[in-house]
């Protein structure tokens, strides 16, 4: 369709706006500019020629504004780029008020986080570009994180500005490091892998390998109906291989549960991972007596008792039985105990 047909159909159907004495000869000697404005048909018109037939395209005008509006954007500037940069900050971390460490952290000292916002080591000059949280804890909040330099993402837990959870995460730093290059330098024994450690604004952060859902969450998926002994034996040998590797080093991990073993899919047949040892601790400095999540609390540390490496099989036991039978084989047991029954 023409320019001078589509300005002449416009006005046709716009009868109100040619009665108006004032408008009138405005609106009849407007031209649109035909590098910000194109006139739209709905209907793409095809050659005749049998030999240049293509497909119809049958596209609404919101459907263009929406899809294409980056190239709509084009047309009225040539010079106009798109970039994530400018996309309105959306916050990740609840509350997301600036309260403590000149705004920076919110009420409850984790630093507040928002999409693409960018995590720094300023050693080695390297940068994580934040684009979600994975969950939220005591100890802080872990983010997913894009690192440009190995085209892929990372987990990078994020520890509250405080200093016992400063002091503690250092200890986890440590026993992750020991264990990765000292005891499992080739990866085969199923401890998750750490691959950096920095302070951002004043928050110690710790890179992981990203990983999959945790046992709890596949349990959960199987209407807790229990998984196929098949299953249940993979992923028992593994964890027992990353326990064997523990005590080989000497390492209590004390909260061993479902939740704390992750999925790697990244490997065919899927291998698990053991994370969070933010409550580790090593055999000859047992620190603390309250250790270990509820239904996976061995008697010892409920009597008060000293504790070893043996605590964690413990918390194996009830982990593989709750993985065939899809719930806790100790519940009624540990309800009676605490409630004083």
């Amino acid at each position: 369709m023409e320019e001078g047909s589509t300005t002449a159909t416009r006005e046709a159907e716009s009868p109100q706006l040619s009665e108006s004495p004032t408008s009138s000869s405005s609106s009849s000697s407007w031209r649109p500019r035909p590098l910000a404005f194109r006139p739209y048909s709905p209907t793409l018109h095809t050659n005749t020629n049998p030999q240049h037939l293509r497909v119809v395209v049958r596209r609404p005008l919101v459907a263009r504004l929406t899809k294409d509006i980056v190239e709509i954007y084009q047309l009225c500037n040539p010079l106009f780029r798109y970039s994530e940069e400018l996309n309105l900050k959306r916050f990740l971390t609840s509350p997301s008020t600036g309260l403590l460490n000149d705004g920076c952290d919110n009420e409850h000292s984790d630093l507040i986080l928002t999409v693409n916002y960018s995590l720094v080591n300023s050693n080695i000059n390297q940068r994580y570009v934040v684009k979600d949280v994975l969950g939220q804890g005591t100890f802080g909040q872990v983010a997913k994180c894009w690192v440009a330099e190995m085209n892929s993402f990372v987990a990078v837990k994020i520890i509250k500005n405080l200093p016992a959870f400063y002091q503690q995460a250092l200890v986890e730093v440590a026993i992750l490091t020991t264990l990765n290059k000292k005891f499992d330098p080739e990866d085969k024994n199923h401890i998750v892998r750490i691959y950096d450690y920095f302070v951002h604004q004043n928050h110690l952060c710790i890179v992981f390998e990203l990983l999959d859902v945790n046992l709890y969450e596949l349990i959960k998926l199987n209407h807790f109906k229990g998984l196929s002994l098949s299953i249940v034996q993979l992923f028992s040998k593994q964890i027992l291989r990353g326990l064997a590797l523990m005590k080989d080093a000497g390492i209590i991990h004390c909260d061993l549960k479902p939740e704390n073993i992750l999925l790697s899919t990244s490997v065919k047949p899927p291998e698990i991972k053991i994370i969070d040892f933010g409550s580790a601790c090593r055999e000859d400095r047992t620190v603390y007596s309250y250790i270990q999540s509820r239904y996976y609390r061995s008697p010892e540390v409920l009597l008060g008792y000293q504790y070893t490496t043996a605590i964690d099989m413990w918390s194996l036991g009830c982990i593989v039985a709750e993985l065939f039978l899809g719930s806790h084989c100790f519940q009624e047991f540990q309800s009676m105990i605490f409630c004083g029954g």
